[in-house]
């Protein structure tokens, strides 16, 4: 019911690229936001 064709690849697998890029620039971001509210933290 649930099988694997070319066409299934074709449309899962630039969704799962897409999926883990948006989550790592996610990730990416909140590190950079976390890192200058630190540097603002420190400077007053």
């Amino acid at each position: 019911m649930f099988g694997i064709d070319v066409h299934s690849l074709e449309v899962l697998i630039p969704s799962l690229i897409g999926i883990v890029g948006i989550t790592a620039v996610m990730i990416w971001s909140g590190i950079k936001v976390r890192q200058l509210m630190n540097e603002s933290g420190s400077k007053k």
